[in-house]
């Protein structure tokens, strides 16, 4: 349980560094309508905040763990592929959008990075 503890902090210092962070860095690209490159590390304060509401529901490596990992893996598994399916219908060639291809990739970088902790507190609570 120590260990668990120990995690949460870790994960609530680096959410607590990392929003302010990624809101500061992302600001003038929103301001000015451009695809904001850093949104990254908005992101990755997010799931930040995530793992520390999941930590003291995964790290006892109980049989309660292996069922939240194991079903938020299935509910992730559809939800990466709405996540194509909406970028390749959105960036197509006849959709209306224009990204390169390091900006599709921070996309999917961020659905991946968001949807893996959002299921996994989705079935925290109803586990």
């Amino acid at each position: 349980m120590k260990k668990a503890r120990e995690n949460q902090l870790t994960y609530l210092f680096l959410a607590i560094i990392m929003i302010p962070l990624g809101v500061y860095l992302n600001y003038p690209h929103i301001a000015k309508g451009e695809f904001p490159e850093p949104i990254m590390i908005f992101f990755l304060g997010t799931s930040a905040i995530m793992m520390s509401y999941l930590s003291p529901h995964l790290f006892p490596k109980d049989e309660r763990a292996k069922e939240i990992v194991g079903r938020s893996m299935t509910a992730n598994y559809f939800t990466l592929f709405g996540a194509f399916l909406i970028l390749f219908l959105l960036t197509g060639s006849l959709g209306p959008l224009v990204l390169s291809a390091t900006q599709v990739l921070l996309v999917l970088f961020c659905v991946m990075i968001t949807a893996i902790p959002l299921t996994m507190v989705i079935y925290s609570r109803l586990i």
